[in-house]
């Protein structure tokens, strides 16, 4: 399985970071989109989400564009734990209905299906709700053409896009590893490792954040947010009553 690593060219010490992590596992470099090279953005997004966004598009099109059935695509303030080169070296663990696959974790509660084996002890279940982070992920061949067609307006930063709210009314099946093989960094104390790596994503693009809503533009937003909370509440519902949902917190391990 090809793995990509997204990083910036003036993050060295990232990629130092993560050839330590990855410790051998051969992987492939992609130059990130940098922010704050970009002007200013009108589309909703702050030019640091626009540029990871399209970071990961770039990935995924390098993907499609090999011959493989699956790819790994990591960003590059992980910390990793054993057990990732046996992920990648096999995909017969994978299950033939995913579009994609996380292998990291936010530490926040998430809804899962049952549960499966996967391997080196771990397991797999379908996620059913939204789940931080677009760090560390495995795409199939139809997960990453799903997504690039449904990025292509730009609406929504690169792990709303992975891991939306409802992915099971959006289409997509999504699989959680359990417990995850990664974790990004400013998740961790500096006495487990954490090393607070600085990161453009932090900064606001204080000109789409100030930029005033007229009250027809207040309107049609809050329109859709009312939508959205009632279309939530229907889809949590039959989860809750039909799915029998696990929520739970994945953990590292």
């Amino acid at each position: 399985m090809n793995v990509y690593l997204i990083n910036l060219d003036r993050n060295p010490d990232r990629l130092a970071h993560m050839r330590s992590q990855l410790n051998g596992i051969a992987f492939e470099r992609l130059s990130a989109v940098d922010g704050s090279n970009q002007p200013p953005t009108a589309k909703g997004l702050t030019r640091f989400e626009l540029a990871c966004l399209e970071s990961h598009r770039i990935a995924w099109r390098r993907f499609l564009a090999s011959p493989s059935a699956h790819a790994c695509f990591l960003e590059d303030d992980l910390h990793i734990w054993p057990g990732f080169a046996a992920l990648i070296s096999s995909e017969e663990w994978a299950p033939a209905d995913a579009h994609s696959i996380k292998l990291d974790t936010y530490l926040q509660p998430v809804e899962l299906g049952d549960r499966r084996p996967a391997t080196g002890g771990r397991e797999l279940a379908r996620l059913f709700s939204r789940h931080q982070s677009s760090a560390a992920y495995i795409l199939t061949r139809e997960g990453a053409a799903r997504y690039l067609e449904s990025t292509a307006g730009a609406s929504a930063p690169a792990d709303y896009a992975l891991f939306p709210t409802h992915p099971r009314r959006s289409g997509l099946r999504i699989y959680q590893l359990i417990p995850a093989v990664a974790i990004q960094d400013h998740l961790l104390a500096a006495d487990e490792g954490g090393q607070t790596f600085d990161t453009a994503m932090a900064d606001a693009d204080e000109s789409a954040a100030a930029r005033p809503f007229s009250p027809i533009r207040k309107l049609g937003r809050e329109t859709v947010r009312l939508a959205r909370q009632a279309g939530g509440l229907a889809e949590w519902s039959y989860q809750k009553a039909v799915l029998r949902l696990e929520t739970t917190t994945v953990g590292v391990g």
